[in-house]
């Protein structure tokens, strides 16, 4: 327990001394918005791993990169909304008709492997007819590597009620995610309206994959979906402090990535990727240094 609380100080020590040193180095809208999807990656992840869920984190960018570009082309057509809100609620289908369709008894790997199909052909398609045919703001080049150094004070307004959501959401249903993993069947008893749980989880999962998408990339999204969670199951062994982790441990991340990748003229999503490999590396090694 001391160590925990040792290493949990020392985390946010660090976050907030870089923190302070990026936003004096940077302009404010790069620092906000890696904050901002640190918080959403670093809340999901653990009940992601909680609900043994990693196939679904993997599926994800498959979604959201078919939802963006079927978004853009549903504007296009219709013009109500914008292509953002259309990516989101395309998303937000995708991800729970996979979810749901596994929660009915469906084998994990085979669904997967039908959406991943289907949302990879998909969004082949949907994006060679949006390029070909229209000029767009969207920038789907961003969208394939991330790039946060292209957001602006919407972006940062946008991601901020949507990280505020999924936070609050996140924290509220963490429990229930918990013990969804490790004792399904009680939860099943306990709770009459499971579905709705599940429902609440898929879509916070789809928006905020559809969101982070444009800033960490389709490659890089689903690690960062995975990792912090895995990081703090080195670390620590409460599932409250595993959130703490993996929160504190994601911001660390994004910010000494940005930090690392503005120094060496690199991508921020790539330096991002291998900060977090780091910081995983270090918990493996101070796993055995305490656990032996």
């Amino acid at each position: 327990m001391l160590i925990s609380s040792r290493l949990m100080v020392v985390l946010a020590l660090v976050a907030i001394l870089t923190s302070l040193y990026t936003y004096f180095a940077v302009p404010f809208e790069w620092l906000a918005i890696l904050i901002l999807t640190a918080l959403l990656y670093g809340v999901l992840s653990p009940s992601i791993a909680a609900r043994r869920l990693f196939f679904l984190a993997t599926e994800a960018p498959h979604m959201s990169l078919f939802a963006i570009a079927l978004g853009i082309l549903i504007y296009r057509t219709i013009f109500m909304f914008n292509e953002f809100v259309w990516a989101v609620i395309v998303g937000v289908i995708l991800v729970n008709g996979v979810g749901h369709i596994i929660d009915l008894g469906v084998d994990p790997d085979v669904a997967t492997s039908v959406f991943v199909s289907f949302s990879a052909a998909g969004s082949v398609m949907a994006t060679y007819y949006v390029l070909s045919k229209y000029s767009i703001q969207y920038n789907l080049w961003a969208v394939i590597l991330g790039d946060p150094l292209l957001a602006t004070q919407q972006d940062v307004l946008t991601l901020a009620v949507i990280a505020l959501a999924v936070v609050i959401l996140g924290v509220l249903l963490y429990d229930v995610n918990v013990y969804m993993g490790s004792d399904f069947d009680h939860v099943k008893l306990s709770l009459s309206k499971l579905w709705l749980y599940d429902t609440v989880f898929y879509t916070m999962l789809a928006i905020a994959s559809v969101a982070l998408l444009r800033f960490v990339g389709f490659i890089l999204e689903h690690v960062l979906l995975s990792l912090p969670a895995v990081i703090a199951s080195n670390m620590v062994s409460s599932s409250r402090e595993a959130m703490l982790v993996s929160v504190l441990s994601s911001i660390n991340s994004s910010i000494i990535g940005l930090i690392v990748a503005v120094k060496l003229n690199i991508a921020p999503a790539a330096s991002i990727g291998f900060i977090t490999l780091v910081l995983y590396t270090v918990s493996l090694v101070m796993r055995r240094w305490v656990y032996g």
